[in-house]
Protein backbone atom coordinates (compact mmCIF):
# COMPACT_ATOMS: atom_id res chain seq x y z
CA UNK A 1 0.00 0.00 0.00
CA UNK A 2 1.40 3.32 -1.06
CA UNK A 3 0.30 6.44 1.26
CA UNK A 4 0.66 9.88 0.12
CA UNK A 5 -0.47 13.43 1.70
CA UNK A 6 -1.23 16.52 0.08
CA UNK A 7 0.81 19.30 1.92
CA UNK A 8 1.38 23.16 2.54
CA UNK A 9 4.30 23.71 0.03
CA UNK A 10 7.57 25.81 0.76
CA UNK A 11 7.39 27.94 -2.68
CA UNK A 12 9.17 31.09 -3.75
CA UNK A 13 7.94 34.84 -3.28
CA UNK A 14 7.36 36.33 -6.97
CA UNK A 15 6.64 39.23 -5.14
CA UNK A 16 10.33 39.21 -3.25
CA UNK A 17 12.51 37.46 -6.71
CA UNK A 18 10.51 38.42 -9.82
CA UNK A 19 10.46 35.45 -12.54
CA UNK A 20 10.44 31.98 -11.53
CA UNK A 21 12.35 30.78 -14.22
CA UNK A 22 15.63 32.34 -12.49
CA UNK A 23 15.69 30.64 -9.34
CA UNK A 24 15.27 26.98 -10.33
CA UNK A 25 17.40 24.61 -11.29
CA UNK A 26 17.88 21.15 -12.65
CA UNK A 27 18.29 18.11 -10.32
CA UNK A 28 21.66 18.38 -8.76
CA UNK A 29 22.98 15.17 -10.34
CA UNK A 30 23.23 16.66 -13.41
CA UNK A 31 24.10 19.95 -12.83
CA UNK A 32 28.04 20.30 -13.97
CA UNK A 33 30.35 22.71 -12.45
CA UNK A 34 29.67 25.22 -15.38
CA UNK A 35 25.83 25.18 -14.79
CA UNK A 36 26.40 25.72 -11.34
CA UNK A 37 28.13 29.01 -11.94
CA UNK A 38 25.93 29.97 -14.38
CA UNK A 39 22.71 29.35 -12.68
CA UNK A 40 24.53 31.62 -9.51
CA UNK A 41 24.99 34.61 -11.64
CA UNK A 42 21.29 34.25 -13.09
CA UNK A 43 19.56 35.06 -9.64
CA UNK A 44 21.32 35.49 -5.99
CA UNK A 45 18.28 33.51 -4.68
CA UNK A 46 18.81 30.66 -7.41
CA UNK A 47 18.24 27.22 -5.56
CA UNK A 48 21.65 25.98 -6.14
CA UNK A 49 23.12 28.05 -3.47
CA UNK A 50 21.03 25.58 -1.20
CA UNK A 51 21.37 22.47 -3.30
CA UNK A 52 25.17 22.42 -4.11
CA UNK A 53 25.98 24.85 -1.33
CA UNK A 54 29.86 26.16 -1.97
CA UNK A 55 31.98 25.81 1.06
CA UNK A 56 34.39 22.81 2.61
CA UNK A 57 32.88 19.58 5.10
CA UNK A 58 30.65 20.92 7.55
CA UNK A 59 30.44 24.56 6.13
CA UNK A 60 28.56 23.87 3.29
CA UNK A 61 25.61 22.40 5.27
CA UNK A 62 25.92 24.96 7.91
CA UNK A 63 26.07 27.74 5.22
CA UNK A 64 23.15 26.19 3.44
CA UNK A 65 20.90 26.08 7.10
CA UNK A 66 21.72 29.71 7.49
CA UNK A 67 20.78 30.43 3.82
CA UNK A 68 17.87 29.16 3.78
CA UNK A 69 16.67 30.20 7.28
CA UNK A 70 17.28 33.71 5.75
CA UNK A 71 15.62 33.47 2.27
CA UNK A 72 12.44 32.16 5.17
CA UNK A 73 12.84 35.03 7.22
CA UNK A 74 12.98 37.72 4.05
CA UNK A 75 9.91 36.13 2.63
CA UNK A 76 11.67 34.79 -0.51
CA UNK A 77 10.54 31.47 0.35
CA UNK A 78 6.98 31.27 1.84
CA UNK A 79 4.85 28.60 2.59
CA UNK A 80 1.41 27.94 0.88
CA UNK A 81 -1.63 28.84 2.59
CA UNK A 82 -3.62 25.61 1.04
CA UNK A 83 -2.73 22.27 1.99
CA UNK A 84 -3.25 20.57 -1.54
CA UNK A 85 -1.54 18.19 -4.24
CA UNK A 86 0.42 20.10 -7.21
CA UNK A 87 -0.89 19.19 -10.74
CA UNK A 88 2.55 19.79 -13.09
CA UNK A 89 2.83 19.99 -16.55
CA UNK A 90 6.25 19.82 -18.55
CA UNK A 91 6.58 20.55 -21.80
CA UNK A 92 9.53 20.87 -24.30
CA UNK A 93 10.80 20.47 -27.51
CA UNK A 94 12.47 17.10 -28.90
CA UNK A 95 13.31 17.45 -32.96
CA UNK A 96 11.46 21.14 -33.04
CA UNK A 97 8.04 18.96 -31.85
CA UNK A 98 6.50 19.83 -29.06
CA UNK A 99 5.47 17.20 -26.24
CA UNK A 100 4.58 17.17 -22.87
CA UNK A 101 3.75 15.17 -19.36
CA UNK A 102 1.46 15.46 -17.02
CA UNK A 103 1.89 14.36 -13.40
CA UNK A 104 1.09 15.83 -9.43
CA UNK A 105 3.15 15.79 -6.66
CA UNK A 106 2.47 15.01 -2.81
CA UNK A 107 3.93 13.52 -0.09
CA UNK A 108 4.76 9.67 -0.54
CA UNK A 109 5.68 7.68 2.94
CA UNK A 110 9.03 6.10 2.92
CA UNK A 111 8.84 2.63 2.81
CA UNK A 112 11.89 0.42 2.74
CA UNK A 113 12.33 -1.39 -0.83
CA UNK A 114 11.60 -4.76 0.87
CA UNK A 115 7.97 -4.16 1.07
CA UNK A 116 8.33 -3.92 -3.02
CA UNK A 117 5.01 -0.53 -2.51
CA UNK A 118 8.53 1.74 -3.56
CA UNK A 119 10.64 0.23 -6.03
CA UNK A 120 13.98 1.48 -7.44
CA UNK A 121 15.24 0.09 -10.84
CA UNK A 122 18.67 0.94 -10.60
CA UNK A 123 21.66 0.62 -8.25
CA UNK A 124 23.34 3.50 -7.11
CA UNK A 125 26.11 4.97 -5.38
CA UNK A 126 26.28 5.50 -1.76
CA UNK A 127 29.62 8.23 -1.64
CA UNK A 128 27.19 10.34 -3.20
CA UNK A 129 23.91 9.64 -0.14
CA UNK A 130 26.37 10.73 2.11
CA UNK A 131 26.30 14.32 0.81
CA UNK A 132 22.39 14.74 0.53
CA UNK A 133 22.43 12.99 3.70
CA UNK A 134 23.97 15.74 5.72
CA UNK A 135 22.77 18.29 3.48
CA UNK A 136 18.43 16.72 4.67
CA UNK A 137 20.16 17.23 7.70
CA UNK A 138 21.19 20.37 8.33
CA UNK A 139 17.82 22.05 6.03
CA UNK A 140 15.03 19.44 6.94
CA UNK A 141 14.22 20.39 3.45
CA UNK A 142 13.74 18.68 0.44
CA UNK A 143 14.27 21.22 -2.57
CA UNK A 144 13.20 19.27 -5.96
CA UNK A 145 10.79 15.73 -5.82
CA UNK A 146 11.65 12.13 -6.45
CA UNK A 147 10.72 11.52 -10.32
CA UNK A 148 7.98 8.50 -9.84
CA UNK A 149 6.38 6.26 -12.47
CA UNK A 150 2.67 5.11 -11.21
CA UNK A 151 -0.03 2.74 -13.41
CA UNK A 152 -3.63 4.26 -14.24
CA UNK A 153 -4.80 1.77 -16.65
CA UNK A 154 -8.33 3.28 -16.24
CA UNK A 155 -7.26 6.56 -16.06
CA UNK A 156 -9.17 7.35 -12.51
CA UNK A 157 -6.23 10.07 -11.52
CA UNK A 158 -5.80 11.21 -15.00
CA UNK A 159 -9.13 12.14 -15.17
CA UNK A 160 -8.75 14.28 -12.50
CA UNK A 161 -6.19 15.96 -13.55
CA UNK A 162 -7.36 16.69 -17.07
CA UNK A 163 -10.20 18.53 -15.40
CA UNK A 164 -7.54 21.00 -13.22
CA UNK A 165 -5.80 21.50 -16.04
CA UNK A 166 -8.51 23.62 -17.67
CA UNK A 167 -8.15 25.88 -15.44
CA UNK A 168 -5.76 29.10 -15.21
CA UNK A 169 -2.20 27.66 -13.64
CA UNK A 170 -0.79 29.59 -10.45
CA UNK A 171 2.91 29.02 -12.06
CA UNK A 172 3.72 29.72 -16.00
CA UNK A 173 7.64 29.71 -16.44
CA UNK A 174 10.20 28.59 -18.83
CA UNK A 175 12.88 27.18 -17.23
CA UNK A 176 16.23 29.51 -17.00
CA UNK A 177 18.45 27.01 -17.44
CA UNK A 178 17.03 25.26 -20.31
CA UNK A 179 14.96 27.14 -23.11
CA UNK A 180 13.25 24.44 -24.55
CA UNK A 181 11.58 23.06 -20.88
CA UNK A 182 8.35 25.02 -19.80
CA UNK A 183 6.40 24.13 -16.33
CA UNK A 184 2.88 25.07 -15.47
CA UNK A 185 1.60 24.28 -12.09
CA UNK A 186 -2.27 23.82 -10.80
CA UNK A 187 -3.65 23.25 -7.31
CA UNK A 188 -5.71 20.99 -6.60
CA UNK A 189 -7.48 22.16 -3.31
CA UNK A 190 -11.25 20.14 -3.63
CA UNK A 191 -10.91 17.75 -0.41
CA UNK A 192 -13.23 14.92 -1.96
CA UNK A 193 -10.67 14.79 -5.32
CA UNK A 194 -7.62 14.80 -2.84
CA UNK A 195 -9.44 11.45 -0.56
CA UNK A 196 -9.95 10.02 -4.10
CA UNK A 197 -6.84 10.46 -5.06
CA UNK A 198 -5.42 9.67 -1.96
CA UNK A 199 -7.61 6.09 -2.38
CA UNK A 200 -6.69 5.44 -5.94
CA UNK A 201 -2.79 5.61 -4.83
CA UNK A 202 -3.22 3.13 -1.80
CA UNK A 203 -3.86 0.36 -4.79
CA UNK A 204 -0.39 1.13 -6.98
CA UNK A 205 3.49 0.75 -6.95
CA UNK A 206 5.25 3.70 -7.48
CA UNK A 207 8.76 2.60 -9.70
CA UNK A 208 11.34 5.35 -9.12
CA UNK A 209 12.33 7.01 -11.97
CA UNK A 210 14.81 9.38 -11.10
CA UNK A 211 15.85 10.59 -7.63
CA UNK A 212 16.81 7.06 -6.09
CA UNK A 213 20.03 8.82 -3.63
CA UNK A 214 17.10 11.36 -2.82
CA UNK A 215 14.83 8.34 -1.70
CA UNK A 216 17.19 6.50 -0.04
CA UNK A 217 18.63 9.72 1.60
CA UNK A 218 15.22 10.72 3.12
CA UNK A 219 14.79 7.06 4.58
CA UNK A 220 18.22 6.69 6.29
CA UNK A 221 17.26 10.14 7.32
CA UNK A 222 14.14 9.07 8.94
CA UNK A 223 15.64 6.01 10.91
CA UNK A 224 18.55 7.75 12.44
CA UNK A 225 16.18 10.78 13.36
CA UNK A 226 13.64 8.04 14.75
CA UNK A 227 15.87 6.85 16.68
CA UNK A 228 16.52 9.97 18.99
CA UNK A 229 13.11 10.43 19.38
CA UNK A 230 11.55 9.42 22.43
CA UNK A 231 8.00 9.59 21.68
CA UNK A 232 9.02 7.11 18.31
CA UNK A 233 10.82 5.01 20.63
CA UNK A 234 7.70 4.37 22.96
CA UNK A 235 5.09 3.89 19.53
CA UNK A 236 6.18 3.30 16.55
CA UNK A 237 3.44 3.25 14.57
CA UNK A 238 3.97 7.24 15.21
CA UNK A 239 4.82 9.02 11.72
CA UNK A 240 6.11 12.32 11.51
CA UNK A 241 7.36 15.21 9.03
CA UNK A 242 10.42 13.10 8.63
CA UNK A 243 8.34 10.10 7.41
CA UNK A 244 7.67 11.57 3.72
CA UNK A 245 9.33 12.77 1.13
CA UNK A 246 8.57 14.84 -1.95
CA UNK A 247 7.10 12.89 -4.49
CA UNK A 248 6.09 13.49 -8.74
CA UNK A 249 4.02 10.86 -9.49
CA UNK A 250 3.96 9.94 -13.65
CA UNK A 251 1.35 7.76 -15.27
CA UNK A 252 3.90 5.23 -17.00
CA UNK A 253 1.68 5.19 -19.93
CA UNK A 254 2.10 8.43 -21.23
CA UNK A 255 3.54 8.47 -25.21
CA UNK A 256 5.62 11.73 -23.91
CA UNK A 257 7.26 9.63 -21.64
CA UNK A 258 11.10 9.85 -22.72
CA UNK A 259 13.92 7.91 -21.61
CA UNK A 260 16.86 8.74 -23.42
CA UNK A 261 19.35 5.59 -23.78
CA UNK A 262 23.10 5.81 -21.63
CA UNK A 263 25.81 5.44 -23.50
CA UNK A 264 29.45 4.59 -22.61
CA UNK A 265 33.09 5.82 -23.58
CA UNK A 266 35.98 3.72 -22.15
CA UNK A 267 39.26 4.65 -21.83
CA UNK A 268 42.20 1.78 -20.95
CA UNK A 269 45.24 1.71 -19.18
CA UNK A 270 47.06 0.54 -22.37
CA UNK A 271 44.88 1.19 -25.23
CA UNK A 272 45.55 -1.53 -28.28
CA UNK A 273 43.50 0.35 -30.90
CA UNK A 274 40.10 -0.27 -32.15
CA UNK A 275 40.83 -3.39 -34.24
CA UNK A 276 42.22 -5.39 -31.77
CA UNK A 277 39.41 -4.39 -29.42
CA UNK A 278 36.95 -5.73 -32.13
CA UNK A 279 38.98 -8.74 -32.67
CA UNK A 280 37.83 -10.05 -28.84
CA UNK A 281 34.37 -9.75 -29.53
CA UNK A 282 34.33 -11.89 -32.71
CA UNK A 283 33.18 -15.10 -30.97
CA UNK A 284 30.66 -13.49 -29.11
CA UNK A 285 29.09 -10.49 -31.53
CA UNK A 286 28.49 -10.38 -35.73
CA UNK A 287 30.39 -7.28 -37.03
CA UNK A 288 30.15 -4.98 -39.67
CA UNK A 289 32.27 -1.88 -40.65
CA UNK A 290 29.86 0.97 -41.11
CA UNK A 291 30.26 4.42 -41.96
CA UNK A 292 29.42 7.61 -39.57
CA UNK A 293 26.73 9.32 -41.69
CA UNK A 294 24.39 11.17 -39.00
CA UNK A 295 23.49 10.74 -35.47
CA UNK A 296 20.03 10.05 -36.71
CA UNK A 297 21.34 7.43 -38.72
CA UNK A 298 22.93 5.51 -35.81
CA UNK A 299 19.70 5.72 -33.33
CA UNK A 300 17.42 4.52 -36.38
CA UNK A 301 19.14 1.52 -36.67
CA UNK A 302 19.81 0.30 -33.41
CA UNK A 303 16.10 0.51 -33.27
CA UNK A 304 15.05 -1.04 -36.19
CA UNK A 305 17.49 -3.73 -35.34
CA UNK A 306 15.89 -4.17 -31.76
CA UNK A 307 12.28 -4.16 -33.72
CA UNK A 308 13.73 -7.21 -34.76
CA UNK A 309 14.54 -9.11 -32.37
CA UNK A 310 18.17 -8.84 -32.24
CA UNK A 311 20.47 -6.99 -29.08
CA UNK A 312 22.88 -4.70 -31.30
CA UNK A 313 25.31 -2.14 -30.43
CA UNK A 314 27.26 0.19 -32.45
CA UNK A 315 31.35 0.67 -31.36
CA UNK A 316 32.84 3.75 -32.16
CA UNK A 317 36.75 4.08 -32.32
CA UNK A 318 40.01 6.55 -33.22
CA UNK A 319 39.78 7.48 -36.63
CA UNK A 320 36.30 7.85 -36.69
CA UNK A 321 36.36 4.09 -37.36
CA UNK A 322 32.67 2.63 -36.93
CA UNK A 323 31.51 -0.64 -36.24
CA UNK A 324 27.69 -2.69 -36.01
CA UNK A 325 27.61 -5.60 -33.57
CA UNK A 326 25.05 -8.04 -33.09
CA UNK A 327 25.25 -10.46 -30.03
CA UNK A 328 25.18 -14.09 -31.85
CA UNK A 329 21.85 -15.87 -31.14
CA UNK A 330 23.35 -18.96 -29.68
CA UNK A 331 24.83 -16.48 -26.34
CA UNK A 332 21.46 -14.59 -25.71
CA UNK A 333 21.07 -14.64 -22.01
CA UNK A 334 17.72 -16.52 -21.64
CA UNK A 335 19.19 -19.21 -23.65
CA UNK A 336 22.28 -19.63 -21.07
CA UNK A 337 19.30 -19.06 -18.01
CA UNK A 338 16.80 -21.25 -19.92
CA UNK A 339 13.62 -21.53 -18.61
CA UNK A 340 14.13 -18.77 -15.93
CA UNK A 341 11.79 -16.28 -14.61
CA UNK A 342 14.31 -13.20 -15.06
CA UNK A 343 14.41 -13.35 -19.09
CA UNK A 344 13.53 -9.92 -19.46
CA UNK A 345 15.78 -8.76 -17.54
CA UNK A 346 18.88 -10.86 -18.70
CA UNK A 347 17.66 -9.57 -22.22
CA UNK A 348 17.90 -6.30 -21.41
CA UNK A 349 20.26 -4.34 -23.58
CA UNK A 350 22.29 -2.64 -20.77
CA UNK A 351 23.06 -6.26 -19.22
CA UNK A 352 23.74 -7.81 -22.05
CA UNK A 353 26.72 -4.93 -22.85
CA UNK A 354 27.52 -5.46 -18.92
CA UNK A 355 27.81 -9.65 -19.74
CA UNK A 356 29.02 -9.71 -22.97
CA UNK A 357 30.56 -6.33 -24.11
CA UNK A 358 31.89 -4.78 -21.63
CA UNK A 359 33.55 -7.59 -19.27
CA UNK A 360 34.43 -9.30 -22.37
CA UNK A 361 36.86 -6.30 -23.41
CA UNK A 362 37.80 -5.96 -19.64
CA UNK A 363 39.04 -9.74 -19.67
CA UNK A 364 41.49 -8.95 -22.44
CA UNK A 365 42.41 -5.54 -21.74
CA UNK A 366 42.49 -2.99 -18.29
CA UNK A 367 39.60 -0.41 -18.43
CA UNK A 368 40.90 2.83 -16.60
CA UNK A 369 37.32 4.29 -16.25
CA UNK A 370 33.61 4.84 -17.57
CA UNK A 371 32.22 7.75 -18.88
CA UNK A 372 28.22 7.70 -19.12
CA UNK A 373 26.44 10.07 -21.51
CA UNK A 374 22.89 10.33 -23.23
CA UNK A 375 24.66 12.46 -26.01
CA UNK A 376 25.52 10.64 -28.96
CA UNK A 377 27.11 13.92 -29.94
CA UNK A 378 29.16 14.26 -26.89
CA UNK A 379 30.18 10.29 -27.45
CA UNK A 380 31.87 11.17 -30.42
CA UNK A 381 33.20 14.39 -29.36
CA UNK A 382 34.62 12.03 -26.68
CA UNK A 383 36.42 9.95 -28.73
CA UNK A 384 37.77 12.31 -31.75
CA UNK A 385 39.31 14.48 -29.08
CA UNK A 386 41.10 11.35 -27.68
CA UNK A 387 40.06 12.30 -23.98
CA UNK A 388 38.01 8.37 -24.33
CA UNK A 389 39.54 5.45 -26.44
CA UNK A 390 36.30 4.00 -27.18
CA UNK A 391 32.81 4.20 -27.23
CA UNK A 392 29.61 1.94 -27.34
CA UNK A 393 26.02 3.17 -28.37
CA UNK A 394 23.52 1.60 -26.82
CA UNK A 395 19.33 1.03 -27.32
CA UNK A 396 17.01 2.54 -25.24
CA UNK A 397 14.57 0.94 -23.10
CA UNK A 398 11.01 1.35 -22.65
CA UNK A 399 8.65 2.22 -19.89
CA UNK A 400 6.86 -0.79 -20.67
CA UNK A 401 9.76 -2.84 -20.31
CA UNK A 402 10.89 -1.31 -17.19
CA UNK A 403 8.18 -2.30 -15.56
CA UNK A 404 8.15 -5.30 -16.39
CA UNK A 405 11.62 -5.70 -15.30
CA UNK A 406 11.14 -3.40 -11.52
CA UNK A 407 7.94 -5.58 -10.79
CA UNK A 408 9.66 -9.12 -11.17
CA UNK A 409 12.62 -7.55 -8.74
CA UNK A 410 15.41 -7.05 -10.50
CA UNK A 411 17.58 -3.80 -10.59
CA UNK A 412 19.44 -2.72 -13.45
CA UNK A 413 22.60 -1.41 -13.25
CA UNK A 414 23.75 1.79 -12.09
CA UNK A 415 23.04 4.85 -15.07
CA UNK A 416 20.91 2.67 -17.22
CA UNK A 417 18.35 5.36 -17.93
CA UNK A 418 18.18 9.00 -17.99
CA UNK A 419 14.51 9.78 -18.03
CA UNK A 420 13.80 13.36 -19.57
CA UNK A 421 12.63 16.00 -18.99
CA UNK A 422 13.53 15.86 -15.42
CA UNK A 423 11.62 17.72 -12.40
CA UNK A 424 12.68 20.97 -11.45
CA UNK A 425 14.35 22.14 -8.10
CA UNK A 426 12.70 24.85 -6.11
CA UNK A 427 9.27 24.72 -8.11
CA UNK A 428 7.82 23.26 -5.42
CA UNK A 429 9.82 22.40 -2.38
CA UNK A 430 8.47 20.42 0.87
CA UNK A 431 9.81 21.71 4.42
CA UNK A 432 9.98 19.43 7.05
CA UNK A 433 9.72 21.51 9.83
CA UNK A 434 5.98 23.02 9.26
Amino acid sequence: MVDILPFNGLIYNKDKIGKISGVISPPYDVISESLREKLLGTHPNNIVNLILPKGNDDDKYTGAKKTLNEWMNKKILKFDNDRCFYVIEESYYLNNKLKKITGFIGLTKLEPYSRLQVIPHEQTYSKIKEDRLRLLAGCRTNFGPVYTLYNDNRSKISDILEETLQKNPIIDTPAGYDSTLRFKVWKITDRDKINNIIMIMRDRKLIIADGHHRYETSLAYKEKYNKTDNKRERNPSVTGPEDFILTLYVESSQSDLIIFPTHRNIKFKSYPGIEKIMESLTGTFDIETDTLKSTSYLTKKLLKSKSRGFKSFFVYGENKKLYFIRLKKSFEASTIHPGSANEIYLNTDVNILREFLIDKISGSFQIEKINYTHSIDNLIENIDSKSFDVGVLINVITAKELEKICMSGYILPEKSTYFYPKPSSGLIMYKLDH
